[in-house]
């Protein structure tokens, strides 16, 4: 289950601004939905009433998860690259996986952080 439409992020996400993703955003935020599950251990699966801040959520995450994986083609791997004197940097998938769940972490906190969504306790 996805906690975002199409719909709802050009209407109430974007608010007017252009789609970072122009085709299959039901994809993203179906990816996006599993990792807000993930760090809110299961409790929207089965809400009647999805709240706003976890929709939202969604949207970012799909958009995080499409530029990743767009980048991800464009640059083959390349974390830097400098055409004076050419030079070029490659990093390890793994550090690139490490910074692209700390950005996830960064953005289910500011959208779910204080709804107690994300509670660890009993």
């Amino acid at each position: 289950m996805s906690y975002a439409d199409e719909g709802f992020y050009t209407d109430r996400y974007l608010l007017g601004r252009k789609p970072a993703i122009s085709a299959g955003f039901d994809f993203y935020a179906r990816q996006a939905s599993q990792i807000i599950d993930h760090y809110t251990f299961g409790r929207l699966e089965n809400a009647a009433k999805i709240p706003e801040a976890a929709r939202l959520c969604c949207c970012e995450l799909a958009e995080t998860e499409y530029a990743r994986e767009k980048q991800r083609k464009d640059a083959g791997g390349k974390t830097s690259e400098k055409v004076g004197t050419y030079s070029v940097s490659f990093g390890t998938t793994g550090e690139s996986n490490s910074a692209f769940t700390r950005e996830q972490r960064a953005i289910v906190m500011k959208w779910l952080g204080n709804t107690g969504l994300c509670y660890q306790g009993v």
